[in-house]
């Protein structure tokens, strides 16, 4: 581990970039960290950086540059096109690993916290990868190699994290199987949203998310969904640095804080989100039900629809169905969950044991 004259622990959180659920979930982690005195480093990229950056400044917080890569969707097709991206994704890797070392010693770093960053790891710095996915959702041909590519990513780490429940079945389902995996430990749910938020007005919510094209198709949805009627409703539009927009009955919030968005949550009658991982820790911390849209093309997020329909009872309803104005009524039910208290333990104890 590295050492250097400030006894302080320095930390290193590093966090994919694939739209912003991987920076909101690690948020109160960066947060927990900065309060305890430590000296924190967040790296990642893009719009999950800029968001970092918005909701968790603090003077012992500094923010970097990763080395990145993009992954871009198309409207048909996903499947192929991400295949075609997969070089470039696996050459990544290696470009983390080489500045991860020289960002280690630069920086004198003694802990990292990698968020699905394979790359970003150290036998200089005790290192722990965080994931939901140890069995990635691809077809039975592939499932194998699969299998190897993860456990061979997770070997350098000195832990493994997955942000879900303790108990069965888990949020995550078959994704967080760790069958294949050495010990794996549940951390609980992560959400930056507190639960004592007070009920906002909005009775009809849109949380958008992910990248483009379709956080804009799911945008413009929503709001032809919203404009139908009448009645009108609440965008979560998940665009860091835009500006707050009211047109008429329909009010869009580019980035909202936290008490903003838990509010709007805890109040709304009818919400309609992605079923993304992040998206979905967040409903399970607030106890709310939504209607759920996969990403067209996203294995992760169609997996996780169903295991939530099948689990918890959830609607859902596919990308084309949203466009059509055809949203099946709000239902399912969860159990009350308090967030971050089981990781925020883990954390202290994994820094100053």
């Amino acid at each position: 581990m590295t050492t250097s004259g400030n006894t302080s622990p320095r930390l290193l959180f590093a966090l994919l970039d694939w739209g912003l659920g991987h920076a909101t979930r690690t948020a109160p982690l960066i947060a927990f960290a900065a309060e305890q005195g430590w000296d924190v480093h967040v790296a990642s990229h893009g719009t999950a950086l800029a968001f970092l950056q918005s909701n968790c400044a603090h003077p012992k917080v500094s923010f970097h540059e990763k080395p990145n890569q993009s992954i871009s969707y198309a409207k048909r097709g996903n499947a192929i096109k991400i295949a075609w991206q997969i070089p470039g994704f696996l050459r990544n890797i290696s470009r983390e690993q080489k500045w991860t070392e020289a960002f280690v010693a630069q920086h004198g770093i003694t802990h990292i916290l990698s968020d699905n960053c394979y790359g970003v790891h150290s036998s200089q710095a005790s290192s722990i990868l965080i994931s939901h996915q140890w069995h990635l959702p691809v077809g039975w041909w592939l499932g194998r190699f699969a299998r190897i590519f993860v456990r061979r990513q997770a070997r350098p780490f000195d832990a493994l994290w997955t942000p879900d429940r303790i108990v069965n079945p888990g949020f995550s389902g078959r994704l967080g199987s760790s069958s294949h995996m050495p010990t794996i430990e549940r951390i609980g749910v992560l959400s930056r949203l507190p639960k004592d938020a007070k009920p906002g007005p909005w009775k009809r919510v849109g949380m958008v998310s992910g990248l483009e094209p379709h956080r804009q198709l799911m945008e413009d949805a929503l709001r032809r969904w919203m404009q139908h009627d009448g009645q009108g409703g609440l965008i979560i539009a998940g665009r860091p640095g835009g500006t707050v927009q009211v047109d008429g009955s329909i009010t869009t919030w580019p980035n909202p804080s936290a008490d903003e968005l838990a509010s709007a949550l805890q109040g709304a009658e009818q919400i309609v989100c992605r079923s993304g991982y992040s998206s979905l820790l967040d409903l399970a911390a607030l106890n709310v039900i939504a209607v759920l849209v996969p990403t067209p093309g996203q294995a992760e997020q169609a997996y996780l629809a169903k295991h939530w329909a099948a689990s918890f009872g959830f609607a859902t309803c596919s990308q084309s169905q949203l466009e059509d104005g055809n949203i099946p009524k709000v239902q399912g039910e969860l159990d009350g969950e308090t967030a971050n208290e089981r990781a925020f333990q883990m954390l202290l104890l994994w820094v100053t044991p």
